[in-house]
């Protein structure tokens, strides 16, 4: 392979990856009093917050999804790469299959079309990786680089996993480590080595179609992927709005190496402190120091699934992920207080 053009395409943005998503607050400005188009057979997710639209096609239920945001890496093709994999983890995060994707692209026609071409194969490399047929796609120009993708699947009707449908008592389990955003953040303020981030970049790369092949072994109550709102902000829009809560275990929490002590020292995108802003209100830290609830806050980019699950079913699902080599953390269960809780 030729030797891929070296640009920081984190120079071009301010905030990267899924940082750059709007804030929650402002999200719900806009799409507040917005008509919902849910209707028998159909679900638009902007009431339950799931991670996929669907409708009722062919016996089953059609999946439909779209991510795409700035530069989280600088190298082009990891970038896409990424891009990919947070598009379909919406898909797996449901329990489905993806079939087909559509290309978005934002990109400045100043810069070598060797750098776009290199995203691209990223984001093919994942496609094919997955099963799904990219069909074609859509492209502007513009300033700042942008790449994403449009992924329609499938998942029979009884085997859909929604972000609703936990129940007090049952266990959390957390497929990657958090803290992505905050080694991100390091290393465009030259803080850190891509070299140090390398493992939290390459498991932004990894498929979360694992995870949802172990979830789907065991039969979850409720799942979502962690992303741009943060493992707290994903719990919030699983649990409070059914009513419910959870009592998470700092110490179980896996975390990338350094970013907690980096996002101590003030280092951390402005869309952690919009996180936490958010969603403060409905956090309680138990014996737990502020600042150590950060990377609870961090916006994640291809970030893994938070599984809810029954207690007895919760050790067959640690070794169903891992045994697909998956990280497996529990770390918290479902109350019905609805209440974020934090304890050391």
């Amino acid at each position: 392979m030729a030797e891929r053009t070296r640009v920081r395409l984190t120079q071009f943005t301010q905030k990267a990856g899924c940082a750059s998503k709007f804030t929650p607050a402002y999200l719900e400005q806009v799409i507040s009093g917005l008509a919902p188009t849910d209707s028998d057979g159909f679900a638009s997710g902007m009431e339950s917050h799931d991670d996929a639209g669907y409708i009722a096609f062919g016996g089953g239920l059609l999946l439909q999804s779209v991510d795409f945001f700035t530069p989280i890496v600088d190298d082009p093709y990891r970038f896409g790469q990424v891009a990919a994999a947070n598009a379909l983890s919406d898909i797996y995060a449901m329990g489905g299959e993806p079939l087909t994707a559509l290309n978005l692209v934002a990109f400045p026609c100043e810069l070598d079309p060797e750098v776009l071409r290199e995203i691209l194969a990223g984001g093919a490399s994942k496609l094919e990786e997955a099963g799904a047929r990219l069909l074609g796609g859509h492209s502007v120009q513009d300033d700042v680089p942008k790449y994403g993708v449009a992924i329609t699947g499938f998942v029979e009707a009884e085997r859909i996993v929604r972000n609703r449908g936990a129940r007090p008592g049952d266990r959390l389990v957390l497929t990657k480590p958090l803290g992505l955003g905050i080694l991100v953040t390091a290393l465009k303020r030259e803080l850190v080595t891509e070299d140090e981030i390398e493992p939290a970049v390459e498991a932004a790369t990894r498929l979360n179609r694992g995870a949802r092949d172990a979830m789907r072994a065991v039969g979850p109550s409720a799942a979502t992927d962690v992303t741009g709102y943060g493992l707290l902000g994903h719990a919030g829009e699983m649990l409070l709005g059914a009513g419910l809560g959870a009592t998470f275990s700092l110490s179980a929490v896996p975390v990338w190496e350094g970013a907690a002590d980096l996002a101590a020292g003030g280092c951390y995108a402005a869309g952690l402190a919009a996180n936490r802003e958010h969603r403060e209100a409905d956090v309680v830290a138990d014996g737990v120091a502020e600042h150590a609830l950060l990377p609870l806050y961090d916006p994640q980019t291809s970030g893994g699934l938070l599984i809810a699950v029954v207690p007895d079913r919760v050790d067959r699902l640690v070794g169903e992920l891992e045994s697909r080599g998956e990280t497996a953390a529990v770390v918290g269960l479902v109350t019905a207080e609805p209440t974020l809780r934090v304890k050391a």
